[in-house]
């Protein structure tokens, strides 16, 4: 971050900065949105987390961002580095009660149903049952 990007982060009484945290459970309670621009994750744990805290997320169009997210229902997906499309959508949740409402009562659903262990492991094992069938027919 920039030095006047720091400047401003520290005269702004809205924004707190509050340093590597072990546990982040207390800042996603007092959260209302989850802001997650990045430029490049493998498959990123900061919104499936804040989805389990029922907070919508605003994303990059980037792989693993774009699969937990989805446009409209549990957050909104912006493209990578265009700070108006972060802002746009930012002010969007902040404006649209309704929108935000539906996105909040979707977003620890969507990701319990999707990502929840047993599921993942219960699809790992159907994937082997059809290649040790689709092994033994040829």
């Amino acid at each position: 971050i920039g030095e006047q990007t720091k400047a401003a982060i520290s005269q702004d009484a809205n924004i707190t900065v509050v340093g590597f945290q072990q546990d982040v459970r207390p800042y996603y309670l007092i959260s209302s949105v989850l802001a997650f621009p990045s430029y490049r994750e493998g498959f990123p744990n900061v919104p499936m987390q804040a989805g389990c805290f029922g907070l919508p997320s605003i994303v990059t169009d980037i792989n693993g961002c774009n699969e937990i997210i989805v446009e409209g229902e549990n957050g909104l997906i912006i493209p990578p580095k265009d700070v108006q499309s972060l802002a746009r959508s930012m002010t969007r949740l902040l404006e649209d009660a309704n929108l935000y409402h539906l996105m909040k009562s979707k977003a620890r659903e969507m990701i319990v149903n999707r990502y929840e262990q047993k599921y993942l492991w219960s699809l790992i094992l159907k994937e082997y049952e059809d290649q040790i069938q689709h092994a033994n027919v040829s």
